[in-house]
């Protein structure tokens, strides 16, 4: 029975002595992650049906007062230069106010997912099929950042403001409402 504890004991030891001084043993896994990034990164989705964004001279043509009334917002459409050099539109009303910026000089989903390492609360999703991205959300603010070709993007600037309805209440999810009209008014590729 003595004899069966010391073997049992210097077996252990061995093994656990073994573990300890074997170089490279806790490197093995790591090695076999870092060989394995590509297969677990995502990969930048594609736009199967592109928009045309180079055409649009106006951003406030990206969402008719029709539309902005049924979305229950309002106020008059300001035109602005994005900080791409582009064309951008502001509207704000009692419920909320919408920017509405166009990306054709550093857009698509793939600066998109480039650029959500270096951004808060980034999440990616899609909006009619198009790959984008919530970010900046915060209770009452979310940009949706959608590729609508492979080099260009629209960006939605949501901001809640008293009253409106309940659905208001979630800014990305009505971010991403207002994006879907403005994805009707962007001529096709």
């Amino acid at each position: 029975m003595r004899r069966s504890a010391s073997i049992t004991a210097v077996s252990l030891f061995a093994v656990l002595g073994i573990s300890a001084c074997s170089p490279g043993g806790s490197t093995s896994a790591p090695s076999s992650t870092a060989e394995t990034p590509s297969a677990t990164a995502p990969s930048t989705p594609k736009v199967d049906k592109p928009k045309n964004l180079k055409s649009v001279t106006n951003a406030c043509d990206l969402l008719t007062a029709d539309q902005l009334s049924q979305l229950g917002g309002g106020g008059q459409p300001e035109e602005d230069t994005s900080a791409y050099g582009e064309t951008q539109c502001y509207w704000s009303g009692d419920a909320f106010a919408v920017g509405v910026s166009v990306n054709t000089t550093s857009g698509g989903p793939a600066k998109i997912q480039e650029a959500g390492s270096s951004r808060d609360n980034f999440e990616q999703t899609t909006v009619d099929g198009y790959p984008g991205a919530r970010v900046d959300k915060q209770d009452v603010l979310c940009r949706i950042e959608l590729g609508v070709a492979d080099d260009q993007s629209v960006e939605i600037n949501y901001t809640k403001h008293s009253g409106g309805s309940p659905e208001m209440d979630d800014p990305c999810g009505f971010a991403e409402k207002i994006t879907s009209q403005v994805l009707k008014n962007i001529p096709d590729a």
